[in-house]
């Protein structure tokens, strides 16, 4: 069987792709919404870039996991509609930082 390639540029995981647009502050997100349209959204999980008002009274870590790592469902806040928006990692096409762009890649399961 020949050794997969790491790619720096290619997440294969929800959990990946929420981690990227952690650590990147401010990202603009591609995926197909529930009703088959393409979706171009600008988000964030930096608090600092959400309003008082729309912050989480509280961050539960054990539920985010469950919900990336079970359902792959990604919560990230909408800097433009200025709403939290779900996203499902099956739908999602790529992340894209100030500097980068990157492609999702989902894994196979056997």
């Amino acid at each position: 069987m020949p050794e997969q390639q790491f790619d720096p540029n290619v997440l294969t995981t929800a959990l990946q792709c929420w981690k990227k647009i952690y650590d990147e502050k401010v990202v603009v997100v591609k995926f197909i919404k529930q009703n088959g349209l393409e979706r171009i959204m600008r988000c964030t999980l930096d608090f600092n870039k959400i309003p008082v008002p729309d912050r989480p009274k509280q961050v539960n870590i054990e539920k985010i996991l469950k919900l990336l790592q079970k359902n792959e469902i990604i919560h990230v806040y909408d800097l433009d509609a200025k709403g939290w928006r779900s996203i499902p990692f099956s739908k999602l096409e790529y992340v894209q930082s100030k500097e980068k762009i990157y492609f999702i890649k989902k894994e196979v399961k056997k």
